[in-house]
Parts: structure tokens; sequence; C-alpha cells
């Protein structure tokens, strides 16, 4: 037990040596001089971390980078695909609108030349009519004229009678006007 004590006393020694140096012993180099411990715990320390970061993050890194780059390429035709698409629809509607606007010229050209030839058909119509009741006011007139010129020997004679009653105060006789009516007219028609 002695023995045990010794070196139980020996460590405790060890120990407030240490703690009177203060510090960790794997720090306690200007002691022995060299920095060796610190350069093997470096040099591990840095390889377990090199392994970790080349088996762990960098193969993730370059899963998320490659990532990107598909979908950043993916992007890129989905957009080189969708603007010619849009330039396909901007054509097409582009077609369409030119036909439109000839379609409807045409249509607008059709109605024109349907309502001109309304036009012309109702002012033929119209012409018709109105020569149709020219010709029969003409003829109207014309009876008319003929029934006025049959009684204006009558009318005449009758107006002659009277005024030779009035001015002279005499009756004359009805065949003598009649027939100076008669020349009198035959006179005007022929001059």
């Amino acid at each position: 037990m002695a023995q045990a004590n010794t070196e139980i006393a020996q460590v405790a020694s060890e120990v407030a040596q240490e703690a009177a140096a203060g510090g960790l012993p794997q720090l306690n180099v200007i002691a022995d001089g060299s920095f060796t411990n610190q350069i093997a715990w470096l040099l591990v320390t840095f390889f377990l971390l090199f392994l970790v970061v080349w088996r762990t993050v960098l193969p993730r890194v370059t899963a998320v980078l490659e990532e990107r780059e598909e979908k950043i390429a993916t992007d890129l035709d989905s957009a080189e695909r969708l603007k010619a698409e849009a330039e396909e629809v901007k054509a097409a509607y582009e077609v369409a609108v030119t036909t439109a606007r000839a379609k409807a010229q045409e249509l607008v050209l059709g109605a024109k030349d349907t309502i001109q030839a309304d036009i012309a058909k109702a002012q033929a119509d119209l012409d018709a009519k109105l020569n149709a009741k020219a010709e029969e006011a003409e003829a109207r007139i014309a009876k008319v004229s003929s029934e006025a010129l049959a009684s204006i020997d009558t009318v005449a004679s009758e107006v002659a009678a009277e005024m030779v009653v009035k001015l002279s105060g005499v009756e004359a006789e009805e065949k003598a006007v009649k027939s100076a009516v008669k020349t009198a007219l035959e006179n005007a028609k022929g001059a």
C-alpha cells in the first residue's frame, strides 16, 4: 500500500505541477520546445474535415449546382420554345387579321354593289311610275284639251251671243254667231 500511496502522491504532484503551469498539457509546448503535438492534431483535424467536406458537402453542392444548371437550361429551352410559339401565334393572328380585313372589305364592296343595284332598281321603278303617271296626266290633259276645244265652239258662241246682246241690245241669230265663231277659230288655228 505504501507503494500505491507513493504513486498517488507522485500523480498528485504531477497534476499539481500541471495545474500550476496552467492550461492544457497538449498546449504546453513551451516546455519541450516543439509544436509536433499541435501539428499532428492540426493534420488529423484537417484530414477529417477534408473527408467530411469531400464525402458529404461537396457532392451536395455539386448536385445543387448541376440541378441549377439543368433548371436554367430547361428554362432557357422553354423560353425559346415559348418565344417561337408566341411568334407563330403572332403570325397566325396577323394572317387572321389580314384575312378578316379582306373579307370585311369584300363584304362592304358586295353590300355597296347590292345597295347600288337596289337604288338603281328603285330609281328605275320610280322613273317607270313617274313616266306612267306623266303619260296618264298627258292623256288626261289631252282629253280635257280635246273636250275643251270641242266645247270651245259652243262656249265661244254663247259668249259672243251674250256680248252682242249686251253691247248692241239686239239678239243675234244662233246660226250666224256659230258661223262667225267658227271662222274666227279657223283663222286663229291657221295663224
